[in-house]
């Protein structure tokens, strides 16, 4: 039972020192590039993450013909406060960096030392120097003012006249957006590669091209092991289908071997340890809750998978694994089954059984998952509470946070206690079942004021 008005708190903040320059007579290139940011734990995070994996990215040996003495590993972090003016070391700062890259969101868009330093900066060394990093919002309700540029661009008609016409062009940015601090961290690890190409002059292809094929040949040899192995390579693979979701790297997943080896796992697993009774229940598991990871991950290849036999429901699964079952398969259509794992789901809960059970059955049966993957059904909220909530009720359906869809519990809640820590207001989508039919509505919460009991579906 989740209790949604409990925050998550980020990790303790690594102590990550800045160089102190004691004169401005340093000279482009101390620093290969600086990350500034409007002091808040959310942004640090971020920017401590992409410091880390811009470190420790090693350049494919192969790059190396196309460009000499490449330098791109020594950054620094500039943590800004939101109105207060550079100082003079901050300023000295700036001045011995080649790249400027920031950290971009809807809350800091208007930040007047955000906008000094980018002016500062491209005054001094370039506005092609600057990078943009997108954490949150849209670009134009983002980017500071200075990002954008007017084009002038002439139209000639058939008849001879002409006619002037302004566009406002977009930066080109790096985008880490997903809703949550947690898969827009992940998404760092290949934003890094966009970042190093423009570090060391070279186009995102090229050091992309050279990248995968790195990761090929190590995939390869990695193949070769994990057929030796057993219950560990169920908990590898998972992570590498994960993994390869991002761009440069999904040709890679969708390879044949890959697809033969988790068919493997799925098939040959339970039958390696059928013998073992008290490893089977244990086997079966992994095996789950990893396909729940990959229909989280919104791989195609779940249906392709010999996964009958696995998702059967057992007398000796418990909650989650049985719900798991549930959701994958709602994912593959399977709606009469799902159905059936969702009311044993049902008869597992401490509270709110026959509600969940009457709008489990609906949720299946009246929605696709393509469009709504996950819920948040609202199993009990005090009537103060639902006022406050914009008239949020008991059998609602939370399936979207902000126009974000959530995945999961995990996603949801994170994005709700970003929103909490922000103390700003959000949009929840909700399904309200109103004679057997679910009505889509829209309502206007604060995050505090979200205080009921809930159960994922």
């Amino acid at each position: 039972m989740l209790s949604c008005n409990a925050l998550i708190h980020p990790r303790d903040s690594l102590e990550l020192k800045i160089i102190r320059i004691e004169n401005n007579e340093g000279i482009y290139g101390m620093y290969d590039y600086c990350i500034c940011f409007v002091e808040e734990a959310a942004n640090r995070i971020i920017a401590e993450k992409l410091i880390s994996e811009i470190s420790a990215y090693t350049l494919p040996k192969k790059i190396h013909s196309f460009v000499k003495d490449a330098q791109y590993k020594n950054g620094c972090l500039l943590p800004l406060t939101y109105e207060a003016p550079l100082t003079n070391q901050q300023l000295s700062i700036l001045s011995c960096c080649r790249w400027l890259l920031v950290l971009c969101s809807e809350r800091n868009r208007n930040s007047p030392v955000i906008r000094q330093t980018i002016k500062f900066f491209a005054a001094n060394r370039g506005k092609e120097f600057i990078l943009p990093v997108l954490t949150d919002g849209e670009p134009e309700s983002a980017f500071p003012p200075e990002f954008f540029e007017k084009r002038e661009t002439i139209i000639t008609f058939n008849d001879g006249t002409t006619q002037e016409v302004i566009e406002i062009v977009e930066p080109l940015a790096i985008d880490v957006r997903t809703g949550d601090i947690k898969s827009s961290l992940s998404l760092l690890r290949h934003a890094r590669i966009k970042i190093v190409a423009a570090l060391i002059g070279v186009s995102y292809d090229t050091l992309v091209q050279r990248h995968e094929k790195r990761i090929r040949r190590k995939l390869i040899n990695i193949a070769l092991l994990v057929t030796v192995l057993s219950v560990i390579s169920g908990s590898f693979f998972t992570y590498l289908w994960l993994d390869a979701k991002h761009k440069t790297e999904i040709a890679i997943a969708k390879t044949q071997l890959s697809k033969d080896l988790l068919a493997d796992m799925c098939t040959n697993y339970p039958l390696l340890f059928q013998d073992t009774s008290e490893i089977q229940p244990f086997i079966d598991r992994l095996l789950v809750n990893s396909l729940e990871k990959l229909r989280i991950a919104e791989s195609e290849y779940i249906p392709l998978l010999p996964v009958d036999e696995l998702l059967l429901l057992k007398a000796d699964d418990d909650l989650y694994q049985t719900r798991n079952k549930a959701k994958i398969l709602r994912y593959l259509g399977r709606t009469e089954e799902a159905v059936k794992a969702y009311m044993k789901t049902a008869s597992m809960l401490e509270q709110g059984s026959e509600l969940y059970t009457q709008i489990s059955r609906l949720f299946t049966e009246k929605t696709d998952p393509e469009v709504y993957p996950s819920g948040i059904l609202v199993v009990e909220i005090d009537d103060e509470v639902s006022k406050a909530c914009d008239g949020l009720r008991a059998g609602d359906i939370i399936v979207e946070t902000g126009g974000f869809k959530f995945r999961d519990l995990s996603q949801y809640e994170t994005y709700l206690n970003n929103r909490a820590r922000r103390n700003r207001n959000m949009n929840l989508t909700v399904l309200r079942n109103e004679n057997n039919e679910l009505t889509r509505m829209i309502l206007s919460v604060k995050p505090e004021h979200l205080v009921y009991l809930a159960e994922e579906m």
